[in-house]
């Protein structure tokens, strides 16, 4: 039942990651891993992404009184063990980045050759909210309650940018149906 379960959050992950608009792989494989990842060094690709004004906030992550930042640093053994690892096609670099599972969300973190930078943070539980309330499966009018009205609009998504990252929430039928805190990629 946990691989299955496993193999959906992974599925889930490999959806979001369509959002980062470049072209995905015929056949993108997955590695599910429980060790350390090795470590690789490649440039960081810039994207061309629509970038609104900055808004309040920060749009950073906080668990357990832990603040992960999209962009600095990640240690993975701060959260204690994730449930499980694997590797994706990367939005941030050539190559993979490598995905830690702590089963409410998921990081996404990359090696820029001095250590693993967080690229994402991926909400998969409707009882984790954000900093400010929102949680999967709460209403659009809910996010502008929260967040207002300046925001990019790419497909379903909104996309708020704060001072220190981008926070996306995708609706479908009104709904909140993904949240996903971002590194600002200059």
């Amino acid at each position: 039942m946990k691989k299955m379960i496993a193999m959906l959050l992974a599925v889930l992950m490999l959806l979001s990651l369509a959002a980062c608009g470049g072209e995905q792989k015929e056949d993108p494989e997955m590695v599910f891993t429980r060790g350390p990842e090795e470590e690789t060094e490649a440039p960081v690709q810039q994207t061309e992404a629509a970038q609104p004004e900055i808004a309040q906030g920060k749009y950073t992550f906080t668990i357990d009184g832990l603040e992960l930042i999209p962009g600095t640093a990640f240690d993975p053994t701060v959260l204690g063990e994730p449930a499980f690892t694997y590797e994706v096609p990367s939005c941030a670099i050539e190559g993979t980045d490598n995905v830690y599972n702590y089963e409410t969300f998921e990081v996404t973190a990359y090696d820029d050759g001095t250590g693993e930078v967080i690229y994402s943070i991926y909400f998969l539980d409707p009882n984790l909210t954000t900093g400010e309330g929102l949680a999967l499966g709460d209403s659009a009018d809910k996010v502008t309650e929260l967040y207002g009205d300046n925001y990019a609009q790419e497909g379903n998504s909104r996309i708020y940018s704060g001072e220190l990252g981008l926070l996306y929430v995708i609706e479908q039928d009104g709904v909140v149906v993904s949240i996903e805190y971002r590194m600002i990629v200059e």
